[in-house]
């Protein structure tokens, strides 16, 4: 598992494939980077093995609180009954993907 990595994996699958003409790959390459960014950004939350490793990982670093939770997949249910999420697997790790950020 590799948590950049797999960000970067993300934000190439999003741009699509790079342009056949060379005159557009450094825009392919700017779309690339910004979406990378975003996902640094707090798009994606976490990087994990599985879910409830991501979400384990989001706790563990603070960007996730599961307070009311009897346990950690008791509140993997919630956000995932929660749809606001989605969870992409890459050669790198499952990230956690939030998708109103």
């Amino acid at each position: 598992m590799h948590a950049a990595r797999a960000l970067a994996y993300l934000a190439r699958q999003d741009a699509g494939p790079p342009p056949q003409d060379p005159e557009d790959r450094e825009s392919w390459r700017e779309e690339v980077r910004a979406g990378y960014d975003a996902y640094r950004a707090g798009r994606a939350v976490a990087v994990g093995a599985d879910r409830l490793d991501a979400l384990v990982r989001a706790v563990n670093a603070g960007r996730y609180d599961i307070g009311d939770c009897g346990s950690a997949a008791e509140a993997l249910e919630n956000v995932e009954h929660g749809c606001m999420s989605r969870w992409p697997v890459t050669p790198y790790g499952t990230v956690w993907v939030d998708s109103e950020a």
